[in-house]
């Protein structure tokens, strides 16, 4: 792929020609050296520092190579007012074109468009996708998270979500009335296709999060009385300040929600790993995992495995894996984190896969709980 003359729509648009030039320096290279060791040419090289050529990402790729960078971050610096980092600008930094990066990570050119253009994950494979950009692009898959996350067109859909999530909410205010939402109502239609699921599987989780408002509701409700029925000062100040919270989480439980979905739904375990989670947990003892050519059930199909360990909540593991070097076999068993994860996921992954039983976990109840929902794992 060539360099593009004068086209910065083809090229790198964050590429930072002075900084190439200082690195150049730096080394102690001219423009023509470098130009060399790149397959360029000298008059190439000058108009990239200048600002009047931009290079491809492949050629970002050899000339940080070239002055013994690693990466391509030094040549395509994030813009000084930019909190988190696009996905086109990470993938830049690793001097890669989005077809390479494509075919890394096992996906169609066209689709990783999609994520890059939209950050619209594929159904399939929708929660190991991100954890193969962030090993590609080698950064953490929080930053992969972010950076899809705060996409505009992610932004809007989270926004149009929060609407129909509004209006299906409104269910939950009516006294006596069950707030019960059906398949094929247009706001859970319309919300399904926002989110990229079947209608079935967002109906689950939106009556489910209805629940969870109307609770919210009934607390108002009783912090409202026990203001109005203070003994004293201190009781109604106590009152009045937990009324004022829920009051708070009342009026944004539709953009929570929305957010919560969209997020949760991208990097929901597969139906087999929470299985073999559900498996590790509610045992809460180790599985050995047979060697390769075993018939497997299949909640411990080797390819189950690797997802979860490559899984992280809050940087920590869900499960570890060990080697018993005198049988030769592996065995798996849930780290602390994995537990909490588990024991705090059972209610949403219930609605999700309710095929799938979760008793409690087989050990003390613990006392730490994060956030209601168990959040992005990253």
């Amino acid at each position: 792929m060539g360099d593009t003359g004068g086209s910065v729509a083809r090229g790198t648009g964050t590429f930072d020609g002075a900084a190439l030039r200082i690195l150049r320096q730096q080394a102690g290279l001219s423009a023509a050296r470098l130009a060399a060791r790149v397959g360029t040419s000298k008059a190439a090289i000058l108009a990239y520092e200048k600002g009047k050529r931009v290079p491809e990402a492949r050629r970002v790729a050899e000339l940080a190579g070239a002055l013994g960078h690693p990466d391509a971050r030094a040549l395509c610096p994030p813009s000084p007012d930019v909190d988190v980092l696009s996905l086109e600008l990470l993938r830049r930094q690793r001097g890669l074109t989005a077809a390479r990066l494509a075919e890394v990570i096992g996906i169609s050119r066209s689709t990783y468009r999609r994520i890059e253009q939209e950050a619209w994950l594929p159904s399939r494979g929708r929660g190991t996708v991100p954890v193969r950009l962030a090993e590609v692009l080698g950064v953490s898959l929080r930053t992969v998270t972010l950076a899809l996350h705060s996409h505009p067109s992610a932004v809007q859909r989270r926004e149009q979500a929060t609407e129909h999530l509004g209006a299906l909410f409104k269910r939950a205010h009516e006294v006596g009335m069950p707030a019960v939402v059906d398949p094929d109502e247009d706001d859970l239609l319309a919300l399904a296709a926002l989110i990229g699921h079947p209608a079935g599987v967002v109906c689950r989780l939106v009556n489910q999060e209805i629940g969870n408002y109307r609770a919210l509701l009934k607390e108002r409700e009783r912090y409202t009385a026990e203001a109005a029925y203070a003994q004293n000062d201190r009781e109604r100040r106590n009152a009045e300040a937990l009324l004022a919270q829920t009051h708070h989480r009342i009026e944004s439980a539709p953009q929570a929600a929305a957010g919560f979905l969209a997020d949760f739904l991208d990097d929901a375990m597969t139906f087999r790993q929470w299985r073999a989670l559900v498996s590790l947990s509610g045992a809460g003892r180790r599985v050995e995992r047979p060697e390769q050519g075993v018939e497997l059930h299949e909640s411990f199909d080797p390819d189950v495995w690797p997802g979860l360990l490559d899984r992280r909540v809050n940087g920590r593991p869900l499960i570890r894996e060990r080697l018993d070097t005198q049988q030769d076999v592996k065995y798996y068993s849930p780290t602390d984190a994995g537990l909490i994860y588990y024991e705090t996921s059972r209610e949403v992954y219930g609605a999700l896969y309710p095929r799938q039983y979760a008793p409690p976990p087989q050990r003390p109840r613990v006392r730490y709980r994060p956030a209601r929902y168990p959040g992005r794992v990253g």
